[in-house]
């Protein structure tokens, strides 16, 4: 046998041990693991809880604010008025759930937040959705006049609160209705404004001041216009004899391209204060471009033996990106009418009719 023929037959065996190799059962490669599937059915944003059937969504923002404010009280010392300047964090994270089952969707929602100012970590809004019913915490009927950061000039009802509602919006056409029973504030004290803005948990205790807030609302949206709702409150006093009640209109409409309208008027009667207030407001914004909107807003308050309350607001949005906006603002106040001064003395001290505020924002949204 001369070498040829040895590394010949050599070759022949190791073709033939690679071909056997290759028939011989090994370990089967694994499966690439799906470990995030997106979900379709809720919109942008959704993915499946591995091994559920359960849609959840993740958001958040956070921002980062100066605000400088003239005039918005007077020195008990010194009779002038005093100017601050404002530095402020603050930020959220929701949590969307949503399974769809023989109800209809099963929506629980929560969001946590955060702010430098107070050192506070709270829960903002906290409610299940059944269909129709919510359950919770949530926001309630009335809402923001304006479009920019200030909130709202109407009353004290502007915030989340404790209870449930039914909305049912497919009446058609785009219109809606919703009723609910909500919880509210403790205090007897209508001038402590503090006060207004801690809503009990309490529904009802006889014997106490506790209250229900009845809320019910009706609207158009989704229209080539805008939209339009009309809302009402009832809130019952243990006694009957302080009770307060409000409506208010609101309509967003479409003026023409890229320019639009916030319209807003509300009555109020507060029992527990003896008084009564109409309020209105209108505000305008414009889209100047796609990453530069601008608006502008005045409203006002006229009480029935208070004072009468005015507001006037300017600002701009600005976005280098989609969701990072820088935003630019400034707002009056005057109590009592346009330009009236406030006559404090030396030692007296207290809050001047009239100030002004400027702010400037970033914001980041995800």
């Amino acid at each position: 046998m001369n070498m040829k023929m040895l590394l010949g037959t050599a070759a022949g065996l190791m073709v033939a041990s690679g071909a056997y190799a290759a028939d011989l059962p090994g370990e089967a490669a694994p499966a690439a693991v799906d470990y995030v599937k997106v979900c379709d059915s809720y919109g942008k944003g959704f993915f499946y809880i591995p091994g559920t059937e359960t849609c959840l969504s993740i958001g958040g923002r956070v921002r980062a604010r100066v605000v400088y404010t003239d005039g918005n009280s007077v020195s008990g010392v010194t009779g002038a008025d005093t100017d601050t300047v404002t530095f402020k964090t603050d930020g959220r994270v929701s949590f969307d759930a949503r399974t769809a089952s023989d109800l209809g969707t099963v929506r629980s929602f929560f969001r946590i937040k955060a702010d430098n100012a107070e050192g506070s970590f709270a829960a903002d809004d906290m409610y299940i959705q059944v269909g129709y019913v919510t359950a919770g915490k949530f926001a309630n009927a009335y809402s923001d006049a304006f479009y920019g950061d200030t909130g709202a000039i109407f009353g004290a009802f502007d915030q989340s609160s404790t209870g449930a509602q039914v909305i049912v919006d497919k009446l058609g056409s785009g219109f809606y209705v919703g009723a609910g029973v909500m919880t509210s504030h403790t205090d007897s004290d209508w001038d402590n404004t503090a006060a207004k803005d801690k809503w009990n948990s309490v529904v009802w205790s006889t014997g106490t001041s506790a209250e229900l807030m009845y809320i019910g609302r009706l609207g158009i949206t989704d229209q080539s216009w805008g939209k339009a709702d009309l809302s009402a409150f009832y809130q019952a006093f243990d006694g009957g004899s302080n009770d307060n009640w409000g409506v208010k209109a609101t309509a967003d409409l479409k003026l023409v391209d890229k320019l639009s309208t916030r319209l807003v008027a509300v009555y109020e009667d507060y029992a527990a204060v003896n008084d009564s207030y109409f309020g209105a407001a209108a505000a305008l914004k414009y889209q100047a471009t796609d990453a530069l909107a601008v608006y502008a807003g005045v409203g006002a308050a006229l009480w029935d033996t208070a004072d009468e309350a005015y507001k006037a607001q300017i600002g701009a949005d600005y976005a280098f990106t989609k969701d990072l906006i820088l935003t630019a603002e400034v707002n009056y106040t005057s109590e009592g009418g346009w330009g009236k001064k406030a006559d404090f003395g030396p030692g007296t001290g207290g809050t001047a009719d009239d100030s002004w505020s400027a702010m400037l924002k970033l914001t980041r949204n995800w």
